[in-house]
């Protein structure tokens, strides 16, 4: 079996609710900032909705209402991307054969093709070739981040010179309000295990090599695996799924769970997402952690933010890794979602 193609995160951006960069996002996350109003939306008690809105204006946007649907995701997600490809030192346009990623989950009612059309025609300009740019969606939610991180690796390995991965979610729609609603998944004085419904864009550039004087992470593991006891299931949940992608992500590295030094997750809220995060990390933790070691759980800033999870937790880490804020060198990411696939990386600092 051959070894994986070296893979470096050499640029990122984001968009969210507490900033319309990844350098603000960051800092707000850091300073534990969080941007949570009252929405138009009522929640299970028939209050207004507790969200976490991105604060960009559209023309028709009056009286807090919002407009625009997949063309404010596609200026979200141009956004993320401009600022990913500015903060990686590339030259536009992108060279032929960089592929364009994009993340989602298809159990949920966005729209996705109308997004896609609306991110390609915003961001076209970035690449040589737009007409034969490849894009392709990875549907599993949270964890499509992992299965878009694999397919770069082949992509980076057939001579591909980058791979882009992006994702624009949000939780703030008239269908997505509704069945969280019908399913009581939100917070509410009512249910205080429920999440705080947000929305976001996200993209990473990934390289086999980056510029010596730029800041990079090093992917050294994935791990994938499926959860026998999904979240809409009757079975309860000890994390074996979330484990097994641990493990499979640890083995790759050449590392242990005691040597992380900083741990993220995508855990919004919900006890079944708590006890399978705690269940997960209980199974595969066997020595004391480093000191200084830090576990962030980044939606308790930014709301739950759906497929952007993934893009966004490593772009968090490549903005400290540029500014020397990292715990240590290793972090772990897992990611989980209503649907059974889970998945889990291993990033490193890279040490000049």
């Amino acid at each position: 079996m051959s070894e994986p193609s070296p893979l470096h995160v050499t640029g990122a951006g984001a968009v969210t609710s507490v900033g319309l960069s990844l350098a603000a996002s960051a800092a707000a996350i850091r300073a534990a900032v969080d941007n949570f109003h009252e929405t138009q939306f009522s929640d299970q008690d028939s209050n207004p909705l507790l969200g976490a809105a991105v604060a960009l204006q559209l023309p028709g946007d009056v009286d807090g209402s919002r407009t625009g649907g997949s063309e404010r995701f596609g200026r979200m997600l141009a956004m993320a991307i401009e600022e990913c490809l500015g903060n990686a030192g590339i030259a536009l346009p992108l060279p032929p054969g960089v592929p364009l990623l994009l993340l989602a989950d298809d159990t949920r009612p966005g729209p996705l093709r109308d997004t896609a059309y609306a991110a390609y025609a915003r961001c076209a300009h970035f690449f040589a070739e737009p007409q034969q740019l490849h894009m392709q969606a990875f549907t599993s939610g949270e964890s499509a981040c992992i299965s878009a991180l694999a397919a770069a690796r082949e992509f980076i390995a057939n001579g591909a010179p980058a791979v882009l991965i992006a994702a624009v979610d949000s939780w703030l729609n008239v269908m997505d309000v509704r069945n969280g609603v019908r399913q009581d998944r939100f917070l509410a004085d009512s249910q205080a295990a429920g999440f705080v419904p947000g929305e976001a864009a996200a993209a990473i550039l990934l390289q086999a090599q980056a510029q010596a004087a730029a800041p990079a992470l090093q992917l050294r593991g994935l791990g994938l695996a499926e959860e026998p006891a999904a979240f809409f299931g009757e079975q309860p949940c000890h994390g074996k799924g979330l484990a097994a992608a641990i493990r499979l992500a640890l083995a790759e590295a050449g590392l242990k769970a005691h040597e992380m030094d900083l741990r993220l997750c995508d855990v919004a809220g919900e006890d079944y997402f708590f006890e399978e995060s705690a269940y997960a990390w209980g199974r595969v933790l066997r020595a004391d952690l480093p000191p200084g070691y830090e576990y962030l759980q980044p939606a308790t800033r930014v709301g739950h933010v759906g497929a952007a999870f993934g893009p966004l937790l490593i772009g968090y880490l490549w903005q400290l890794a540029k500014v020397g804020r990292l715990r240590g060198p290793h972090a772990l990411v897992h990611l989980s979602s209503t649907q059974t696939l889970r998945g889990a990386l291993v990033l490193s600092q890279r040490l000049h």
